[in-house]
């Protein structure tokens, strides 16, 4: 019930929003916006150039209960999608964080496209959601700006090239991870960082209903 409240509230989002992006504009100067990424590992490569777009997710990871292991097994994800590489220093920084306790408290309801507003990053400029693998097999992430830019292709379709724990409280932020892009105009390179939340408890009971737990994360698409 959860997941369809929250997929209701971005497509009404959606429909609101009159004007964004080209795929070739950004509001500020991404050059200074540099991922910090854990020493010694070597999953993760961030690139030499500049961020396309920096972004704030807020949303939920959505599981289902495995019979053979009672353990939750991902089956994707629901996010909008907020600009913030115009904040200042001073907040980007815990802006997931921020973002996160506003999306957790009682008065949050299923209002992710709401989030943004209540942290100094109003602009939405997409959604992020899984849709059936283009190899035909399986589901692949999606990060989705058509309904905003109005451009066809502003969209990327990713495959997972690299991931590692979170560094700080694994066993509760999901992974960073590292994807190329396999389909779409929008990027060519998409990392996940800076997590909040979004892991499910450690076992299950099998036959158990799916479950969605809220998340926050920063995305770089390059």
């Amino acid at each position: 019930m959860f997941a369809f409240q929250l997929l209701s509230a971005l497509s009404s989002a959606a429909l609101l929003v009159s004007a964004g992006p080209t795929l070739s504009s950004r509001a500020c100067n991404t050059s200074t916006a540099v991922m910090d990424l854990p020493a010694g590992q070597t999953q993760l490569v961030s690139p030499t150039s500049a961020p396309l777009f920096v972004l704030l997710g807020v949303g939920i990871q959505n599981y289902t209960c495995s019979s053979t292991t009672s353990t939750y097994t991902s089956i994707g994800a629901v996010a909008s999608l907020f600009d913030i590489s115009c904040l200042e220093k001073s907040q980007f920084a815990s802006v997931q964080t921020k973002a996160y306790t506003a999306w957790d408290s009682p008065a949050a309801g299923a209002c992710a496209s709401e989030i943004g507003s209540r942290v100094g990053a109003p602009k939405l400029l997409g959604f992020h959601y899984f849709v059936t693998s283009p190899s035909g097999t399986g589901i692949s992430p999606k990060w989705d700006f058509t309904s905003t830019a109005r451009v066809p292709t502003a969209y990327v379709i990713g495959a997972k090239t690299g991931d590692i724990t979170a560094p700080t409280a694994s066993a509760t932020n999901v992974d960073w991870l590292e994807l190329n892009g396999v389909q779409g105009a929008l990027a060519t390179k998409i990392f996940r960082v800076d997590t909040v939340n979004g892991q499910p408890p450690a076992s299950c009971v099998a036959g158990s209903a799916p479950i969605s737990v809220k998340y926050t994360a920063k995305y770089y698409l390059y």
